[in-house]
């Protein structure tokens, strides 16, 4: 890799070290990530390129910009792989940082964007997308039930699915509701976001924003999975949502439509559908992170419909201004 590196750019790696799942190396204070992209076509990488770009001119801070080849390609191939050479300052991460705010300030510049997007064009496409991907899991669940024996994960996914599935209908019906009764204020145009955000996407130890994670979607997507991620890594989840969602606000305050196509996404269990996705496609040796997995989900049912209640409830009693329609169900 470092021979290929020196050839397509003509920078000598010293070593190469792991930073998350990447390949990294540093050179005169400035770290290089090598990040494999077969999953994206040309035209997505160009938009992610253009995204990078723009942020940068904006001055958002610890973006990492693409880096061309001698060629001025944005991409080298090696051993029938596609990769990109991205580049951003070695900075440490400063304690302290509010993540809330600064996700907020990213959105407001996101949301400026002057140039049309269409591969990486993700608002307004959630019911579409959750309904396909709900169609497959159903599809995939009912040859399941008729291919026995189950071993005991299937048989886990095999009685739990119905459940989630209604969660998953609640969760598409909220949408609708939603785009149909409330309308979108300027807070609701589409903007740069992450496909999964959580608090390592920006990297634990560094300060570093990768394009290869964002699409362009409502600021919405960021903010439900950053709680949602919140519910299952921290003891005191609801503190720290509120702390983050009142962040957000204050810097850029949100809609009534924004708080309830947050819900919508909170309802619809995304975490469930990417742990049934994740084992089938797991190799044999991963295959128990995705029951352990699994069995900690299927423990914490009841814990993350107190979940769901509280965001009404907290919307309700700390903002003042914001009243939304609970799912019948959940509050009986």
């Amino acid at each position: 890799m470092k021979k290929t590196i020196n050839e397509e750019y003509g920078i000598r790696a010293a070593e190469l070290t792991k930073v998350g799942h990447y390949d990294t190396f540093t050179l005169h204070q400035t770290r290089f990530f090598i990040i494999p992209i077969n999953h994206l076509d040309d035209e997505e990488l160009f938009e992610l390129y253009s995204f990078s770009q723009y942020m940068t001119e904006n001055r958002e801070p610890y973006i990492a910009s693409m880096v061309l080849t001698k060629e001025n390609n944005l991409f080298f191939e090696k051993d029938d792989q596609k990769y990109i050479l991205v580049k951003c300052g070695a900075h440490k991460r400063k304690e302290g940082n509010r993540i809330g705010r600064n996700l907020a300030a990213f959105h407001q510049k996101g949301r400026l964007f002057p140039y049309q997007v269409n591969k990486t064009q993700r608002i307004g496409q959630w019911k579409y997308l959750w309904e396909k991907r709900l169609d497959q899991l159903e599809s995939f669940w009912r040859e399941k039930i008729h291919s026995l024996p189950l071993n005991q994960f299937e048989r886990r996914f095999v009685e739990s699915f119905p459940y989630y599935l209604g969660l998953a209908e609640n969760a598409i019906q909220y949408l609708v509701d939603t785009e149909l009764d409330d309308d979108p204020q300027p807070i609701d145009s589409g903007t740069i976001c992450h496909q999964r955000f959580h608090q390592h996407t920006w990297f634990p130890d560094i300060n570093v924003k990768l394009p290869t994670d964002w699409v362009f979607d409502h600021c919405g997507r960021d903010i439900a999975e950053y709680m949602r991620h919140l519910f299952f890594e921290k003891q005191d989840f609801r503190t720290e949502c509120f702390h983050f969602l009142e962040d957000y606000d204050r810097t850029t305050p949100l809609s009534r439509f924004s708080y309830r196509l947050i819900y919508s996404r909170l309802l619809f269990p995304l975490h469930y559908f990417e742990c049934i996705e994740g084992y089938y496609l797991a190799a044999e040796n991963e295959k128990q992170t995705y029951e352990k997995l699994l069995e900690r989900i299927l423990n914490e049912s009841a814990k993350f419909e107190m979940f769901l209640r509280d965001y009404t409830r907290l919307l309700t009693s700390k903002t003042r201004r914001v009243a939304i329609p609970s799912v019948d169900w959940l509050i009986k």
